[in-house]
């Protein structure tokens, strides 16, 4: 029986390869395993002390060696540190200019994450070889070993320098951070429009039924990460059971409250293993969370303290092209796979309202800004679900409502009524 303190996914091969993104995400884990390899690198040269030919063992001497290790060991810690610096310092000003989701995601930028390893593992391997050095480690052929791979870091190295000055460029710009929370978002709406009920069935019409009568209560309060559906398959088809999960991914859940139900008793432990909570939402099976990122940091720009209403325009674009594509994309044909697991999905129309309702109630005082809102409105209205037509309804008449409060001049009031004009004919 499981604890319900060790609450992680158990996924399938789709999950497998997403749990291990999660993971390599991690700095300190991409760090870890730099390191280690490096360690293993410097240690296990001598195994390959027969295979070196003679000449090369005169060639490749220790003493042509220890210059090279301690520029390294000298060199790397330093540039590792600054590097370091940099990339904290310049997420927090993003931060404090989009929003803090933002900044968690640009925490998770495997390139940067890549290039402060290779800098930190380096300096790990010269420390390493040094000591080995000094403790008469390494014999004449163990030698010629390290030197090769001395060479190759130094090759790693100039690649993640000449890299690292690329990234240097764009790193602390609001249009990166935007760039890097809309392919973010786009993965995420991606799978989830080609697999609406991660793999399971749709949640019937009319709620979930009386028969599923036997409850699984939420173990630990938190916010749901991830389902693994076919795990949840599994347990089902040990009692020929069918499980329904009450909440989506994003969802709040609080100690005690109903988690999934399921038609036979099943054990609990079981099926609650199959529900990560965690302290923060993920963007993994998360389309809102993926669409607040941006929006947030529209509404940040409108702030008074920031004042920048073109970075929100710009904002309504990404996220008018962004849905847009998302609601294109057909469902994946084997999106069913599992017939005993019931999964809710996240509307079309919640998508759109979570985009753009509260950009249009702080961007009140900006005509571009709500008339490029009501663009976006009667593009999406092509490709949203037909159910969704209504919530567009609800924020046109929500963008219409704000800009009578939000513009105070009449040459503003009279664009505006201009501009509407325009755009309702150009769709009708």
């Amino acid at each position: 029986m499981r604890s319900r303190h060790l609450n992680f996914p158990r996924p399938d091969v789709f999950g497998w390869f997403a749990s291990l993104r999660r993971v390599s995400r991690i700095l300190w884990v991409r760090v870890a395993l730099i390191i280690a390899l490096s360690l293993i690198a410097a240690l296990s040269a001598p195994l390959l002390d027969t295979w070196i030919p003679q000449n090369l063992k005169e060639r490749f001497t220790e003493d042509a060696l220890m210059p090279i290790l301690t520029i390294l060991a000298s060199s790397m810690l330093t540039v590792a540190t600054f590097s370091l610096g940099v990339m904290v310092s310049s997420h927090r000003s993003l931060a404090d200019q989009t929003t803090p989701r933002i900044h968690r995601l640009l925490m998770e930028d495997t390139s940067t994450q890549s290039m402060l390893a290779s800098f930190i593992g380096a300096f790990a391997f010269a420390l390493l070889s040094i000591i080995l050095f000094g403790a008469h480690y390494y014999s004449e052929g163990a030698t010629v070993i390290v030197f090769a791979a001395t060479v190759a870091i130094v090759a790693l190295i100039i690649v993640s320098l000449i890299r690292w000055i690329r990234q240097l460029s764009r790193i602390g710009s609001v249009d990166y951070a935007l760039e890097r929370a809309e392919r973010t978002a786009r993965e995420t709406l991606d799978g989830i429009q080609r697999r609406p009920h991660l793999g399971g069935m749709p949640m019937p019409e009319d709620g979930i039924p009386v028969s599923a009568s036997y409850t699984i209560k939420v173990p630990q309060s938190g916010f749901l990460r991830w389902i693994d559906v076919q795990e949840l398959s599994d347990i089902a088809n040990k009692v020929q059971a069918e499980i329904y999960a009450v909440h989506l991914p994003g969802d709040l859940l609080l100690e005690g409250q109903p988690l999934a139900r399921s038609t036979k008793e099943v054990d609990a432990d079981d099926v609650a293993a199959c529900f990560w909570i965690g302290k923060n939402r993920s963007y993994d099976q998360d389309a809102r969370y993926a669409i607040a990122a941006l929006r947030e940091t529209a509404t940040k720009a409108l702030s008074p303290g920031i004042n920048d209403p073109g970075t929100a325009v710009e904002v309504v674009s990404r996220l008018e092209r962004l849905l847009w594509d998302a609601f294109k994309i057909e469902t994946d044909d084997n999106e069913h796979r599992f017939n005993n697991v019931y999964v809710a999905t996240t509307p079309d129309s919640v998508l759109i309202d979570t985009a753009f309702r509260d950009i249009s109630r702080d961007g009140a005082k900006f005509v571009d800004l709500l008339l490029g809102i009501h663009r976006a409105l009667d593009a999406l209205r092509q490709t949203c679900n037909a159910d969704a037509h209504d919530m567009i309804d609800q924020l046109h008449a929500a963008v219409d409502e704000n800009a009578e409060t939000g513009l105070v001049t009449l040459s503003e009031q009279t664009r505006y009524a201009a501009g509407r004009s325009s755009i309702g004919q150009r769709t009708r």
